[in-house]
């Protein structure tokens, strides 16, 4: 019995190596990201506080962040400030006390802060993904944290490749992928994000489903419908705004 608990302990540790290691080989690929409700009637000040923050301690470059709003989903109202991407190096050495960004956090932006919620890691999969270039420039994106079945990451990966390829002939909308590479209970293992610029856009969109079956063909859409419903488990989706 013990035998068989130690192989299947080792089993889903292989799988989720193969999780963390999904995305492109090179480093700059994590983002961090934190849930934070500010206090109420402090909306504003506090996306002033972090903006100001932002500019001081994280600008574009190697520290880059941002805020995000979430406005539907199960957490709407919450916001999510956002670190990356970077690398897993610049994690180690991200700006700290040394040069006032801690003490800068704790006197304009914490007081505004009513609750801390959860901090994730994701690995930007860029090998998957289209259109981060797009997305940074829209003003919403729709995020899916998905859990897959256990042992359906390749089928996945490959489904992902094929929508890449179709959104890829549009040239409008970003489709971009993160995997998840810490594992907790109830944790998902995959992040997919759509931009879009307005409700009305988001509300019409049909999907890829034309350009897709242009590429591979008549039927070829729900064929993919047929087989992500195969591998997924569920998934939970946001719509967030950036706030610039």
């Amino acid at each position: 019995m013990k035998k068989k608990i130690g192989l299947a302990l080792i089993g889903m540790c292989m799988v989720a190596g193969t999780m963390a290691q999904s995305s492109s080989d090179t480093p700059q690929n994590v983002v961090e990201t934190m849930y934070l409700i500010p206090k109420r009637g402090m909306e504003d000040k506090f996306e002033a506080a972090v903006k100001a923050h932002d500019a001081k301690f994280h600008p574009a470059g190697p520290f880059v962040a941002g805020l995000r709003k979430v406005e539907y989903g199960e957490k709407a109202g919450w916001y999510v400030f956002v670190y990356g991407p970077t690398t897993y190096d610049n994690l180690d050495n991200r700006p700290a006390k040394a040069n006032g960004h801690d003490a800068d956090w704790s006197s304009t932006v914490d007081p505004l802060v009513e609750t801390y919620g959860s901090t994730s890691l994701w690995n930007l999969n860029k090998d998957l993904s289209y259109g981060y270039d797009i997305l940074q420039k829209s003003k919403y994106y729709e995020l899916w944290m998905v859990t897959l079945k256990r042992g359906e990451y390749y089928r996945f990966k490959a489904l992902s490749e094929k929508l890449k390829k179709a959104y890829e002939s549009l040239g409008t909308t970003s489709f971009v992928v993160f995997d998840n590479p810490l594992h907790t209970a109830n944790s998902p293992d995959i992040g997919l994000i759509w931009s879009f610029n307005t409700y009305k856009e988001w509300a019409d969109d049909p999907g890829p489903k034309a350009a897709y079956e242009k590429i591979y063909g008549a039927g070829s859409w729900q064929q993919m419908m047929n087989e992500w419903k195969d591998i997924l488990v569920d998934y939970n989706s946001e719509i967030r705004s950036f706030v610039k």
